[in-house]
């Protein structure tokens, strides 16, 4: 039943509950705002390291020819494949480096 005094606690103790929803809801939003923002930048970080990778790419493509005839141009492509490994470059035109 619904006493005056059943009420009075409902509304004292309502307001303490609305208050915490409130104060969790805040907290979530502020969280996934902030989790989405470093998700963002990760993604717009990640975007601009293939831009420069694909250039890097195009322009070592762009030298692979002229290895057969430079040993200076096949030492400096040897040099990238080894240090980052990336021999997929010459490898996937079915050409090789060494002059």
């Amino acid at each position: 039943m619904m006493t005056e005094k059943n009420f009075q606690i409902g509304v004292k103790c309502g307001g303490i509950a609305l208050a915490i929803c409130v104060i969790g809801s805040l907290y979530f939003v502020l969280r996934f705002r902030e989790v989405y923002r470093d998700r963002v930048r990760a993604e717009q970080q990640l975007q601009q390291l293939s831009a420069r990778q694909q250039a890097l790419e195009n322009v070592l493509r762009g030298f692979i020819p002229l290895a057969a005839n430079d040993p200076k141009i096949a030492e400096i492509l040897q040099r990238y494949r080894v240090n980052s490994g990336a021999s997929a470059t010459a490898t996937n035109q079915g050409q090789d480096l060494k002059p």
